[in-house]
């Protein structure tokens, strides 16, 4: 009897066994940071987005929507705005100053950030944000994705001729003193690896466009304005999310965008995790379920920089089956060096972007 007992006990153990190796073996790894952030309780949020645009819920959408996924956490959110103010959260953290637990930084600041050695170290791809978001050393993730295209006004350039544009067409004779283009035309950077353009080809397209005399805009918030006004019939190498902001924003019917192949994908801000920050889990938390599809998607619908690949936003559907010049981060840490040889090319005064690093 004794002897049935402990077959019958050894059965049972030997069967639980393959029950429970499954459980532990697929354990989340971002149940930690979960964990570790319901005790912290609150994060603080500086990134980009605007909280409102033209009176409507923009940031303050996408912030909800974290909220709800995490209501454990408080959430204060603070705009952290452009190059200035970047490098102002930056210097503040290098001196000891931690306001924020998510921060952000533009491409060419990186090497910046990762020279003060401020940025939190996480597995991103374990934590379920896609290769194509995390940056390769672990210290961020992608947000708000630059789709660039030709911008034109509707009211002097038909649909049908948009429609037929290439790159080529910003060098015709025909937009001499009717187009624009930035000071930084950084759509170019895109074309400049050798398996898209080369550096041969982009600068010769570079000094051909700026032989056409283009107008040189500082601003391309201004500069969209102005393509809306009817200042300019086309505007090429703009952002998807200027002409889109303008058409559903503010209501702008006289815009319009096109995208030729190859169709230029920056990589976009970059946030991240200051190692030092108050609240890091609760940090984490934000920069992995910014690499989610509910959150590119909701990107998408309010700043209009929802990255292409995820499916369900409207850039997926307008990009699908194209051909696109996607910059890579190695690309984007020569982004200064690369935009000034266009530059150059173009005959246009360069000044130095790099932001200094600290010692």
């Amino acid at each position: 009897m004794k002897r049935r007992l402990k077959i019958w006990l050894f059965i049972m153990v030997c069967g639980a066994v393959p029950t429970l190796q499954p459980f532990y073996a697929h354990a989340d790894p971002i149940d930690a940071y979960i964990q570790a952030a319901k005790k912290e309780g609150a994060v603080r949020v500086g990134v980009t987005l605007r909280s409102k645009v033209h009176g409507k819920p923009s940031g303050e959408l996408y912030i909800a929507a974290f909220q709800k996924r995490y209501p454990f956490l408080k959430v204060d959110f603070k705009r952290i705005g452009g190059s200035r103010e970047r490098e102002r959260a930056i210097n503040e953290m290098a001196g000891g100053i931690y306001n924020f637990d998510v921060a952000v930084v533009s491409e060419t600041q990186v090497d910046t950030l990762v020279g003060a050695k401020l940025p939190l170290i996480a597995p991103w791809e374990k934590l379920g944000v896609p290769k194509f978001l995390a940056h390769p050393d672990n210290i961020g993730v992608s947000m708000r994705t630059p789709v660039f295209g030709i911008g034109y006004n509707r009211d002097l350039v038909p649909e049908q001729e948009a429609a037929t544009f290439t790159w080529e067409s910003c060098l015709d004779p025909k937009w001499r003193g009717k187009s624009a283009i930035k000071t930084r035309p950084r759509h170019l950077e895109m074309f400049y690896p050798e398996n898209v353009w080369g550096r041969e080809k982009t600068l010769d397209y570079a000094k051909r466009w700026a032989a056409s005399k283009p107008a040189i805009e500082a601003d391309r918030s201004m500069a969209a304005t102005k393509l809306m006004s009817g200042a300019y019939h086309i505007m090429c190498g703009t952002e998807r999310s200027q002409i889109k902001d303008l058409q559903v924003f503010a209501g702008a019917k006289s815009v319009g965008i096109v995208f030729p192949e190859p169709i230029p994908i920056g990589v976009g801000d970059l946030i991240y995790v200051p190692a030092k920050a108050k609240h890091p889990n609760a940090g984490v938390l934000f920069l992995a379920w910014s690499g989610t599809q509910e959150s590119q998607n909701i990107l998408d619908d309010i700043n209009f920089s929802g990255h292409p690949n995820f499916e369900g936003n409207e850039v997926n559907k307008v990009l699908k089956g194209k051909k696109i010049a996607a910059a890579s981060w190695e690309d984007s840490a020569r982004a200064d060096d690369i935009l000034k040889e266009i530059l150059l090319a173009m005959g246009m005064p360069v000044v130095q972007t790099k932001t200094k690093k600290k010692k």
